[in-house]
């Protein structure tokens, strides 16, 4: 079990309300479920289903303290909600998983992945 404390105020303050180790696994969750998400939402689909995912990883990337990468999927997820708001591009999905990247590190730490 990792000893490193939570990596921001977020987490900082669930782990006070629900303890260390649930917050552990809500961040382990996260690092799992997150990457899937992003190929689900560069892959072939309805536009409806891609708003939900963008909605969905706004929501997790909130929880888990991720300002930038939350503020990105809600953009995208007001964009996909917009009849022409335009679709999801390639740089999107490069820009997303850039602003995970920034964030999993110290997640993974905090778990001890």
């Amino acid at each position: 079990m990792s000893s490193v404390p939570p990596p921001n105020d977020e987490l900082a303050d669930l782990a006070a309300v629900l303890g260390e180790d649930n917050v552990r696994t809500l961040v382990r969750t996260f690092l799992r479920d997150f990457p899937v998400s992003l190929a689900e939402l560069g892959g072939p689909g309805e536009r409806k289903n891609r708003h939900r995912v963008a909605h969905s990883m706004k929501s997790n990337s909130r929880l888990m303290g991720a300002h930038a990468l939350s503020q990105r999927m809600a953009n995208l997820e007001t964009r996909l909600e917009q009849p022409g708001g335009g679709d999801i591009t390639p740089d999107d999905l490069v820009l997303i998983a850039s602003d995970y990247e920034a964030v999993a590190g110290p997640l993974r730490a905090f778990v001890g992945a």
